[in-house]
């Protein structure tokens, strides 16, 4: 290597250490400015400043549309149902007074029934021997005067006689034994176990009492608003017979002392008109029952049925429906006599029912057993003394026992 390349080489080493020495010195310089002067005021390099760089203009944001507002639900209307009916309380079913099984007023009122008919049949059941054609000729007499009716009583000694000619009857106990079947099986077609005061669940109940006069017609409505207020019921009365200012005065009595309305007319006035307006008043007032009298004897001009038909129609007319019941009122001790108003009645107006009065005063009890088998009208109550609990209701095994009692021989 020549001299010349030596020496440049040397000098570029030379440049070089010196540049690192520069360098060197000027690294010290800073940090000895930075302890002195402390990092944060120490003068910051000039530099150009960053040019700004324009960020591109956001975009708009897009209009937001509002969707309109989802409608609240409608709340769904409130059906006010309607109030639940109050249950209407189960209709009070009125239930027949239980009737006894023996009427011991019923029974003491037939003791003159009872003592003419059993003693009359004890007096022929008595002898001894056989039951002979004799025996059953008076029986056939004793049935006849009881006024049982002359077909019913030929009818049941018949009977009798061929069971008596088949041996299948022997003594006088069985044969008043098998007259006793007879009189029950008669009085089958009267007996109902419906009760003759039950109160009509669709408002008031009309009862028109019918009769001759005489028979205790009036002392028996009377009587029968007696037992109606004992049950608790509210009762009307009209006075119907206007003919007699005796019967519209009793009937005034009975309505003082069982507290009910009497509705009366002027006397002499029409009946129909009577009976018309009690039927309006006792519909007003809601009366449970209306107890309606009727003249038993009219003008001597006026025809007695037709008049009554003309007092049904005006109660009708005031209340549909009206009668719902018409009684005959007879008087037991007319005997067979009861038996043929009864038939007449019936014909013409319809009965629904028949009142027996003064049973206690007459042997002729049988009459109860006549109009029951021959006209299958129900016996609805039988008089047995003066007092308002003497009209009892009928029961046919405490009339058979009554009429039957003591009939040993």
């Amino acid at each position: 290597m020549n001299e010349e390349m030596i020496g440049m080489l040397v000098l570029g080493l030379l440049t070089v250490g010196f540049v690192w020495l520069a360098v060197k010195a000027i690294k010290r310089s800073a940090e000895r400015k930075k302890e002195l002067y402390g990092e944060d005021q120490a003068p910051a390099a000039t530099s150009e400043p960053e040019p700004v760089v324009e960020s591109a203009p956001e975009p708009e944001p897009e209009p937001v549309v509002e969707s309109a507002p989802e409608p609240e639900p409608e709340p769904a209307p409130v059906v006010e149902s309607a109030p639940e009916p109050e249950p209407e309380p189960a209709p009070v079913v009125e239930s027949a007074p239980e009737i006894p099984a023996e009427d011991a007023r019923l029974k003491a009122g037939m003791k003159r029934t009872n003592a003419s008919f059993m003693g009359k049949l004890a007096s022929i059941f008595s002898r001894k021997g056989d039951v002979d054609d004799d025996i059953m000729d008076e029986l056939e007499d004793l049935m006849l005067t009881a006024d049982v009716g002359v077909r019913l009583a030929m009818e049941m000694v018949d009977d009798l006689r061929d069971r008596v000619a088949a041996k299948e009857l022997k003594s006088g106990d069985e044969v008043r034994s098998a007259l006793r079947e007879h009189i029950e099986k008669a009085l089958e077609k009267s007996t109902t176990d419906e009760d003759a005061l039950k109160k009509n669940p669709n408002g008031s109940k009309v009862i028109l009492f019918v009769g001759v006069n005489g028979v205790g017609k009036t002392t028996s409505i009377g009587k029968i608003a007696s037992l109606l207020k004992s049950r608790g019921h509210s009762v009307v009365m009209g006075a119907g017979d206007t003919f007699r200012a005796a019967a519209v005065d009793q009937l005034k009595v009975w309505g003082e002392r069982t507290d009910c309305k009497v509705i009366t007319g002027e006397e002499g006035a029409d009946p129909a008109s009577v009976i018309f307006n009690t039927v309006r008043h006792g519909c007003e007032v809601e009366a449970d029952f209306i107890l309606a009298d009727t003249a038993g004897r009219l003008h001597t001009k006026s025809d007695l049925m037709e008049e009554l038909k003309k007092v049904g129609r005006a109660a009708g007319k005031s209340l549909d429906g009206a009668p719902h019941e018409i009684w005959l009122v007879v008087d037991g001790t007319t005997g067979q006599n009861a038996v043929l108003q009864a038939r007449q009645f019936n014909e013409a107006l319809g009965l629904t029912g028949v009142i027996l009065t003064k049973l206690d005063g007459t042997a002729k009890g049988g009459v109860v057993i006549g109009i029951s088998n021959e006209l299958a009208i129900p016996v609805r109550f039988v008089g047995v003394g003066e007092q308002a609990d003497d009209l009892r209701p009928f029961h046919a095994t405490s009339f058979v026992n009554g009429l039957f009692e003591s009939s040993a021989a």
